[in-house]
């Protein structure tokens, strides 16, 4: 009988035991239009795995990339609408808040450093309460792109070397002020007619990622490359607001954590991309150096075209002011 009672509350125990529901995990879409291989891909994984492993696996972030989640804009609609979780973007962040045109704005940010200072402190709250009031989304961490540099068919030591050349550059209508303030010919073409106009002489130059240019051609095209540097781009690893709704406030830090982290793994990737891309280029290019500091003189007043923009010119002159200190 003895037995027989133990077997009977063993059977019962056995069966509590299966009744109590089991925790499911949480999982969570992260969409990116870069491909594995690219730092921004490679740091997203990375983010993945960092939350899962600190959350003990109680979430999983699915990265949608190559194309899974739509281009930048589809992904950012995602925010928007609910069907992206988290997401990794760059320029298109301006279609939502024209203020923002400032992430892609040349010779604004003097390195790296700045960037982080910027998006790490006031400006960048600001920032992430207008894309949490126009996008739904907020910001989580910058990951840092390879900077953009201008390729010739002359050698550019200084602004007056580009007086007059037809540059390349994106149909973008502060991009095309700033290069004409500059002195050359802003040209806007689609990216897939750049080579071929480079070896007719249709343009003099374009500017892009050293990436790009080593990987399309470009550095088989033109003979000199200036390392300007005049664009330190920058991605947002963003949380839609009902995806961060979902998440308990006392684990909120420990996503930031592994975003902090992720973003520290993605910049190291660019800065080793970067310097193997300028030793490739530096093999069939002559590469100089130019002083941006005419540059930024010849520019300087562009943003005040653009002042009727709410909210642009007070984003746009803090990071010229936190900039003093580079």
């Amino acid at each position: 009988m003895k037995k027989l009672g133990l077997t009977f509350l063993s059977a019962a125990l056995a069966g509590a035991m299966l009744s109590i529901p089991v925790a499911a995990e949480t999982v969570f879409k992260l969409g990116a239009v870069g491909s594995p291989g690219t730092p921004e891909i490679d740091a997203a994984m990375r983010f993945g795995e960092l939350v899962a492993e600190k959350s003990d696996g109680e979430y999983r972030i699915d990265v949608l990339h190559s194309g899974q989640a739509g281009g930048e804009r589809e992904i950012a609609e995602g925010l928007q609408f609910g069907t992206t979780d988290f997401a990794i973007i760059g320029g298109i962040v301006q279609n939502f808040d024209p203020a923002l045109m400032i992430v892609e704005w040349d010779l604004l940010f003097k390195n790296n450093d700045h960037v982080r200072a910027v998006m790490n402190g006031p400006v960048g709250e600001t920032i992430s309460e207008r894309l949490q009031d126009n996008l739904g989304a907020r910001k989580l961490a910058t990951f840092m792109r390879s900077p953009r540099l201008l390729t010739t068919n002359a050698e550019v030591d200084e602004l007056a070397d580009i007086e007059g050349m037809k540059i390349r550059v994106p149909e973008m209508p502060a991009r095309i002020a700033i290069w004409r303030a500059l002195g050359a010919q802003p040209t806007p073409m689609a990216f897939p007619e750049v080579v071929p106009a480079l070896q007719l002489g249709t343009i003099d130059g374009q500017e892009n990622p050293i990436g790009l240019i080593t990987s399309t051609g470009i550095d088989e095209a033109v003979d000199y490359l200036a390392n300007t540097k005049h664009l330190y781009g920058f991605m947002l690893l963003l949380a839609s607001e009902g995806a961060w709704s979902r998440i308990p406030e006392e684990d909120y830090a420990m996503f930031q954590e592994a975003a902090v982290e992720a973003a520290a793994y993605n910049d190291e990737l660019v800065d080793a991309s970067v310097e193997a891309g300028m030793e490739q280029a530096a093999s069939k290019m002559t590469v100089t150096e130019p002083d941006l500091e005419a540059w930024r003189a010849a520019a300087s007043d562009v943003y005040k075209q653009f002042t009727d923009v709410e909210g642009f010119e007070d984003l746009y002159l803090s990071i010229v002011e936190a900039g003093k200190q580079f």
